[in-house]
């Protein structure tokens, strides 16, 4: 089990910064029942000593000295930032706030040499910004792969030698890359390697019980391959009775299709079915297995909200993820990589390694145009994409590179490491300039989940007594959730120099983990002074398809509290207050507001996702003012005027 992982393997190796300072233990799972057995209190008391035991305690050490007057009034200018850079793509991470936004708030609030911290620091992100800056950055999270990922992203390398490295391992797996991936060019019979491997479960019609395969009734390709698509719907091929596609039972997968680049046809991708030679490759490969002098992770997968879905389908341990071909390779590329005698050329080649995250597991959904991408889900797709782990590898390191080469290398300043933001032990009173944070947003990731797949391969696992997220499994309910903030808040307040602003980024579409938030910044003795929305220039994917997704996250700016500060007085009527803010906004600049599909056959609307944002920066998220983005939509959907409606025409809208 991974709560009994031995962690010896934690040395410069895998994580340089952490080699000598003492880490936390994972614990799988931990329900509220079972965290009052272990002696953890979720109000902040202290856990009794038999409950540490076998952990170690993380040494405080000499804080960074610096002297700076403090602000006096929360940042107020716009915040909008692309994702679209080198760091950005550098590595995946579920969630990221771009540098060049959180540098516009270090430069605010700090000056050169002040220190920065982030107890939520995901894959540092902060630190960058800071490194940028001149600022010292002082990171931790809880779970040991955004560690992993923050400090190498905030150690860059010369990108001469670390492709150099790279080029060295892929010229070595040349053999076993011809023996696994090796297909026929189907123009001149030269054996070329191939690019990925489509496959496709085969599903049982629930009217006739006969089984198909799925490629063969719902591939629907298009003179425009942006235009081609998995349909959802369509007819059984033996008893002709409609089906959807998402409740089918399925059987197991089949090979359909091989990609790869012809050697006397150019750079142009061609697709083909499968050979005999490409079938009796696979049987080779399934006969032989997994050489057995290659490590790789057999950890079973944990229960969780993420995990059940591998789980319901079959897999249920981490090497189940991959398909043989694709952990033989894997396990060759991580055994290499650790073998490299230069320990911080090793590191980066894991880093590598662990950013092809789900590209080369068989949740990589197929998509006809190419690529793959990684969602914050185990999401186990009808239709995959087995990717060649050698070329993915070759393509994802020289995206790598061009973070290296334009990146200054200067991070001796970015302290990364493994902590609970409930006990920021290493971290002195009073000690900090400035806190920018993007906490877990309630249950919207469940980060040690999602990061399980990482972690096997570090071996290395999140305790999850302590992370802040609403989960049922976890046994934590939202109030459960309020209390872990409160006790991180209180630590952010406790470590702040004296007036010291904290920053928290922060998204949601629910009242109550709104209401969660803003009780526990109140119950840490902060107040919110100042907010408005960070712009991302362009949201995720669940933020454009799902209706109750907010598509902009939130800044909140928090100070101490005057003790003889006024409180807010509630809102009257709260739905009356918000139809006439965006009847203002939209009528002040409608095209702000407009949402224009260029690309697919939909109409304009009006965009309340950035509304719902602005009006809960307007009202700096005031206990009287909060409201559920449904409910939000609800409100104001009524008065809108359509959205097609020109600008010359004057705007209408039903207040009644």
């Amino acid at each position: 089990m991974p709560g009994q992982t031995r962690i010896q393997h934690l040395d410069a190796l895998l994580f340089p910064v952490l080699a000598h300072k003492p880490v936390f233990r994972h614990c799988s799972e931990m329900p509220k029942q079972a965290l009052k057995k272990a002696g953890v209190r979720l109000d902040g008391s202290e856990l009794r000593d038999h409950a540490h035991s076998d952990c170690c305690s993380v040494v405080r050490e000499e804080p960074f000295q610096s002297q700076t007057g403090s602000r006096a009034a929360p940042f107020e200018g716009a915040i909008r930032a692309g994702k679209n850079t080198y760091v950005y793509d550098a590595h995946t991470y579920h969630t990221k706030v771009p540098p060049s936004g959180i540098a516009q708030l270090i430069e605010y609030y700090t000056k050169p040499g002040d220190v920065i911290l982030d107890p939520f620091c995901g894959s540092g992100m902060a630190g960058i910004a800071a490194a940028e800056l001149g600022r010292k950055g002082l990171l931790s999270d809880i779970s040991p792969a955004a560690v992993f990922i923050a400090q190498h992203l905030n150690s860059p390398i010369d990108a001469k030698t670390y492709m150099k490295a790279i080029r060295a391992i892929i010229s070595e797996a040349e053999d076993l890359e011809a023996r696994l991936y090796n297909t026929p060019c189907r123009s001149c019979g030269t054996m070329v390697p191939m690019l990925y491997m489509v496959w496709s479960y085969g599903v049982v019609c629930p009217s006739c019980t006969r089984e198909f395969l799925l490629w063969d009734v719902a591939r629907d390709e298009r003179a425009r391959v942006r235009d081609s698509k998995i349909l959802s719907t369509f007819e059984c091929p033996h008893c002709h009775r409609r089906l959807v596609k998402r409740g089918l039972k399925r059987t197991r997968r089949y090979p359909v299709q091989v990609g790869y680049k012809c050697c006397s046809r150019g750079p142009k991708e061609q697709t083909a079915e499968l050979t005999d030679y490409d079938r009796a490759t696979l049987s080779r490969i399934e006969q032989e297995g997994v050489p057995k002098n290659l490590w790789y992770p057999r950890v079973a997968f944990p229960n969780g909200i993420n995990t059940r879905q591998p789980i319901s389908a079959g897999i249920t341990r981490v090497d189940q993820a991959y398909t043989t071909r694709a952990l033989h390779a894997m396990a060759w590329l991580w055994k290499k990589a650790k073998e490299c005698r230069d320990l911080e050329i090793a590191g980066k080649l894991l880093f590598t390694l662990t950013s092809l995250y789900q590209r080369i597991t068989v949740f990589s959904e197929f998509r006809f145009w190419g690529g793959s991408s990684n969602t914050a889900n185990y999401n186990v797709p009808f239709i995959s994409n087995e990717q060649n782990v050698f070329r993915t590898f070759l393509r994802k390191a020289n995206t790598i590179s061009w973070y290296f080469e334009s990146a200054a290398r200067n991070r001796a300043d970015v302290d990364v490491r493994v902590a609970s933001a409930c006990d920021l032990k290493h971290v002195a009173d009073k000690s900090i300039d400035y806190v920018f944070t993007d906490p877990p947003f309630g249950g919207n990731i469940n980060y040690s989940e999602m990061n399980f797949l990482w972690e096997s391969w570090l071996d290395y696992y999140t305790d999850t007594r302590e992370e802040a997220i609403i989960n049922s499994v976890q046994g934590k309910d939202e109030e459960d959730y309020r209390l872990l903030l409160t006790r991180a808040f209180k630590e952010c307040r406790r470590v702040l120099k004296d007036r010291g602003w904290l920053t928290i980024v922060f998204h949601n579409s629910s009242r109550s983990v709104w209401a969660a938030l803003e009780q526990a910044i109140r119950d840490a003795g902060f107040a919110v002074n100042g907010s408005q929305t960070f712009d991302k220039t362009h949201g995720t994917f669940k933020q454009f398809v799902s209706d109750n997704a907010v598509g902009y996250d939130l800044v909140l700016h928090c100070r101490t509290k005057d003790r003889d500060a006024k409180s807010l007085q509630p809102m009257v009527n709260v739905h009356s207050a918000i139809r006439e803010f965006v009847a203002m906004r939209i009528t002040a600049n409608p095209g702000k507001y407009r949402v224009r599909y260029l690309h697919v056959a939909r109409m304009d609307e009006w965009d309340l996702r950035k509304l719902y944002s602005e009006w809960l920066a307007e009202s700096k998220i005031a206990k009287g003012a909060l409201i559920g983005f449904q409910e939000f939509r609800e409100c104001v959907g009524p008065i809108l005027p359509k959205a097609q409606i020109l600008r010359s025409q004057p705007l209408l809208f039903n207040m009644n």
